[in-house]
């Protein structure tokens, strides 16, 4: 997966029209109408591919003979279902940033998102790796549950494990180089069971530790983790921030000033990794999202420790 081209034409023709009419997130809206809840073929974490593997796949192509594969992992529960509908309509600035200006070489997009495995129906989905317009196609296919219990946490770990033992990508594999994932979050994360891995995923039996050290252990080998946290009353009623710095680091977890930057905020996170400059990044946030955005995603990457990036 992960050849052709991503076309802001094709995106403002086809999924904006799609915006205009009000027809996006189509399959979501008829599990809520029929009462069926599970993830479209596509996105089924237990879906296998042509070759009878449970994996999702970032390859170097003629295309992109340097793929870099970014993972974008929503919160599906409550109020954090705007948010994949937010960056629906952000992809335009998304790709402007990742290629225009140079951030990112051949990304290559994977959309998921996460819930609550104690309760939820549809705790886990995952698209393929995208490279074109494909992405505004996967983000339509999402099941946005609005679901999640009061049991004060989420899975995420669940989306974490699938990462670690279910994806194949090149850019580790043939060039050390370890893939990107944001885990856009408010809450922390509460345990799972083999059970879970078995029902979500197909799994028979866990292929590793499933407590929350041993599965950020696991993922964090191939892909540098990137929490962006909605620093809500949840969050800070949790302690969010304390429990995720814990696992990945301070300077893997983002406090995020305006949710529906969040586009904007991960395209500004690939570009610092990859090299670029911090003030330049705002002003070119400045030129295409405007100067609150440019001010409000600034002040978050401000935040980080002095000098942190990614290893």
């Amino acid at each position: 997966m992960g050849g052709g081209h991503w076309s802001r034409a094709t995106n403002a023709a086809v999924t904006g029209a799609r915006i205009a009419s009000g027809a996006t997130f189509d399959y979501d809206r008829r599990a809520h109408s029929t009462g069926v809840y599970k993830p479209h073929a596509d996105l089924d974490p237990k879906g296998l591919n042509g070759l009878g593997q449970n994996v999702r796949e970032a390859m170097d192509n003629p295309d992109h003979p340097t793929s870099l594969p970014i993972v974008v992992g929503f919160d599906s529960t409550g109020s954090m279902g705007s948010v994949p509908r937010v960056v629906q309509t952000k992809l335009s600035t998304l790709f402007g940033l990742l290629l225009d200006k140079n951030y990112a070489t051949d990304p290559q997009i994977a959309v998921a998102t996460y819930g609550d495995a104690t309760c939820d129906r549809a705790p886990l989905q995952i698209s393929q790796f995208e490279a074109d317009n494909r992405i505004d196609d996967n983000l339509d296919k999402l099941l946005l549950e609005g679901g999640g219990g009061g049991n004060d946490g989420e899975t995420s770990q669940l989306l974490l494990y699938y990462l670690a033992y279910h994806t194949v990508i090149d850019s580790f594999e043939r060039r050390g180089k370890k893939g990107y994932v944001f885990l856009i979050a408010d809450e922390k994360q509460i345990p799972i069971g083999p059970e879970h891995v078995k029902e979500f995923i197909g799994d028979g039996e866990p292929l590793g530790g499933l407590s929350f050290e041993a599965i950020a252990a696991a993922v964090t080998r191939t892909w540098n983790v990137k929490v962006l946290l909605i620093n809500n009353y949840t969050a800070v009623y949790q302690r969010s921030q304390e429990f995720y710095e814990g696992l990945f680091g301070p300077d893997s977890v983002i406090l995020v000033q305006d949710p529906e930057a969040i586009a904007e905020t991960i395209a500004a996170i690939i570009g610092f990794e990859e090299g670029r400059d911090l003030d330049q990044i705002k002003a070119d946030l400045d030129a295409v999202a405007g100067s609150e955005v440019a001010r409000r995603v600034g002040d978050s990457m401000a935040r980080r420790p002095a000098g942190a990036r990614l290893r």
